[in-house]
């Protein structure tokens, strides 16, 4: 095993590290190593995707307008593209 210093980290990384110790109930040093992990790949995160923020995100307004921007932008076929 090696030691490693850090210096000069950012205030939002050491605070998310932080949050994380606390809520693991471990210590700054473990969890800078198990971020480093995931972080490199060399174990999977155990952080999920969460995408349960985007239901009833937008409007009905807001919805259709996306809507027919797509159908306008991204269904129409361009001739020339294809010649």
């Amino acid at each position: 095993m090696k030691s490693l210093t850090l210096h000069n980290i950012e205030d939002g990384v050491y605070q998310q590290l932080q949050m994380r110790a606390r809520a693991d109930d471990s210590s700054l040093n473990k969890i800078a190593k198990i971020a480093m992990k995931e972080g490199l790949g060399i174990i999977p995160s155990k952080k999920k995707r969460d995408l349960s923020w985007m239901v009833n995100y937008w409007t009905k307004e807001e919805a259709d307008r996306f809507d027919k921007i797509i159908e306008e932008e991204f269904e129409r076929i361009d001739e020339e593209d294809w010649k």
